[in-house]
């Protein structure tokens, strides 16, 4: 299991995410690279993974550490599709944000001030494409960047966009995702 505040794209961003997907999925097959692609249903961005556990003492703690949290809506557009978001993360296949990613930073930061967890590396603002299922040489790994690249552009990636208007508690059960709690609900509530 796995425990993440973040957000999912609407109904229409998902459609035109699994298309470019079915567009790309080319690049991998030319390359004979084998790629488990995430399913509409499982596309979202994390702002802050929470964990593997959430017992519930600590969901009541979450919850009234966060109970104040307001969030100023903001916009995602994204800018391009790529490979490797870090040499831990060679072959993860997502689209980066071209708008909203500083939003999301400045998210992370007040989460992170908020509970009271340090800082644990680098936050990359991204959307899950798929994972590569083999090992990459520097020449596959080349050429692949190259093609998504110029499909990024040819399939106009910059024209998804959508409205983040609320931050959700959500679980992580082998690919089945649960909201567990809005954030701005929370403050209309009294625990």
């Amino acid at each position: 299991m796995n425990f993440f505040l973040g957000f999912f794209p609407d109904e229409k961003s998902k459609y035109s995410i699994s298309k470019i997907i079915a567009d790309i999925q080319e690049v991998f097959e030319d390359q004979q690279m084998p790629v488990r692609w995430s399913k509409p249903d499982s596309y979202h961005m994390t702002v802050l993974h929470i964990g593997n556990k959430l017992p519930f003492y600590r969901k009541i703690l979450l919850k009234r550490k966060l109970k104040n949290f307001q969030l100023k809506n903001f916009t995602i557009r994204f800018n391009a599709i790529k490979l490797g978001i870090s040499r831990k993360y060679k072959d993860l296949i997502y689209l980066d944000t071209k708008e909203g990613g500083e939003e999301m930073r400045n998210l992370l930061l007040i989460f992170r001030k908020t509970l009271g967890i340090s800082d644990i590396g680098n936050f990359i603002p991204h959307l899950t494409l798929g994972r590569v299922s083999n090992d990459l040489t520097k020449q596959e790994y080349t050429n692949i960047c190259k093609d998504l690249n110029f499909f990024s552009k040819k399939l106009d990636v910059q024209d998804i966009s959508f409205e983040v208007n609320d931050i959700q508690l959500i679980k992580n059960d082998e690919n089945n995702y649960e909201v567990l709690m809005n954030l701005s609900e929370l403050s209309n509530k009294s625990l």
